[in-house]
């Protein structure tokens, strides 16, 4: 969304509702996206007064639309005000208020583009990307004249207060209507809902059509991976969230499974991922992402190493059947009864440290395996084996002229001449 669209900042950002919902914190963080960045010295000078201190996030350790509560804590805050979009993760413990913008949508061409798709009266879940969720009760009422059994999803505006609410979850009979552009959380919405037919309107080029064909093609480039899951023998777990809740015991359970499975892993922590972090970890075949449920799902087209979700892993290493609606969400494999981990080995304590030891040694041979197959294994040294080189006296001077030279700028001379 470009920052130019935005004109009138107390209205866009619902200053007034936020100042209402910080009177009761002597300490908030404002988190803003990159594109919104620009409007936080506003926002944080309308919200500031009396003795309560405003900090201001950006540049968020992973995804935008998580809360960053780490960082928040860091700056011993109280509550949060995230703004912009949002994939609704659970926060940890910080009172949040969500404010999802402002854009513009035309009801009457929404509710064109419905019965364009469902003639008659049937169960629907509408979708609303958090741009315009602004406008739920008015498109619930409307939609109740032509539908009635029409339902449009709640989002939860905070978290950790005595205001939260849950979200209404879609049925099983119903179908998606998803209101919004091409994003992440239109790719969330297909794959999780692939029992369902989804048609998504495009609120920017008024176009509506039938996402559920596209399905395929995601679950197919998504299946690949799971054989190269299969075969490799070091997993990377890759930590993709400090903020959300129960992701500490996602990343146990990852742990779990890559044991159950006799696959070497490794946690690593880089903030966002990108090529050039993840490509110094050639070893590692195949990483994990434990993140929101959108920010998992990454392109790794451009990557070395394919990007997995743990629905994934456990999918190629405990046999857990494909679900025809795709799990997304990390936090919902955490004790899930239909799918449990294979009990730990009973052992007495020798054995236990006889197999802890025999571990240790199978990964020095796999890292010693794959450093010996390298090509180039950096610089080396190579003590004795060449002949010392023969010092010289090296230039002496600046580096606009150096004494040795014999032409030099006329800005040194001053004369406008050259030597």
């Amino acid at each position: 969304m470009p920052c130019a669209d935005i004109t009138d900042v107390t209205s866009y950002f619902q200053l007034e509702r936020c100042s209402k919902w910080a009177a009761d914190y002597t300490s908030i963080a404002l988190q803003f996206p990159d594109q919104l960045l620009p409007y936080s010295t506003k926002v944080a000078e309308y919200l500031s007064g009396g003795e309560r201190s405003v900090h201001v996030l950006a540049d968020t350790n992973y995804g935008a639309c998580c809360v960053d509560e780490v960082a928040a804590q860091r700056l011993s805050t109280t509550a949060i005000i995230h703004f912009g979009h949002s994939c609704g993760s659970r926060v940890l413990s910080l009172p949040t208020l969500f404010i999802f913008g402002y854009q513009p949508l035309d009801v009457e061409e929404v509710l064109s583009g419905f019965k364009s798709c469902y003639p008659s009266s049937a169960g629907v879940t509408v979708v609303l990307d958090t741009p315009y969720y602004h406008c739920r009760a008015e498109l619930q009422n409307k939609l109740r004249t032509i539908c009635p059994g029409a339902v449009v999803q709640t989002r939860s505006g905070e978290q950790n207060t005595p205001n939260s609410h849950s979200v209404v979850e879609v049925s099983c009979e119903d179908e998606v209507f998803y209101i919004g552009g091409e994003s992440l959380a239109l790719t969330n919405c297909i794959l999780t809902n692939g029992s369902r037919k989804v048609h998504s309107y495009n609120p920017e080029t008024g176009e509506t059509r039938l996402e559920s064909r596209n399905v395929n093609k995601l679950l197919i480039k998504r299946f690949a991976n799971i054989e190269k899951i299969r075969d490799c023998e070091i997993v990377g777990i890759l930590v993709g969230t400090l903020g959300i809740k129960h992701f500490r015991e996602v990343i146990e359970r990852v742990k779990g499974v890559c044991r159950a499975a006799e696959k070497k892993y490794y946690v690593v922590s880089i903030g966002k991922p990108n090529p050039a972090k993840l490509g110094n970890f050639l070893e590692i075949g195949v990483f994990v992402m434990v993140g929101c449920a959108e920010n998992s799902l990454l392109d790794c087209s451009e990557f070395y190493q394919p990007i997995v979700t743990p629905y994934e892993l456990e999918i190629a290493c405990i046999d857990r059947p494909w679900e025809v609606d795709y799990i997304s969400d990390c936090s919902a494999l955490i004790a899930d009864p239909n799918c449990p981990l294979p009990p730990p080995s009973q052992d007495n304590e020798e054995d236990a440290k006889d197999r802890e030891l025999s571990e240790k040694f199978h990964s020095l041979d796999l890292a010693v395996n794959f450093l010996n197959d390298r090509t180039w294994s950096g610089l080396q040294q190579r003590l004795g084996e060449d002949e010392p080189a023969v010092l010289r006296e090296g230039q002496r001077g600046i580096a606009g002229f150096y004494e040795n030279e014999e032409v030099c700028d006329s800005r040194m001379t001053g004369t406008g001449e050259t030597k």
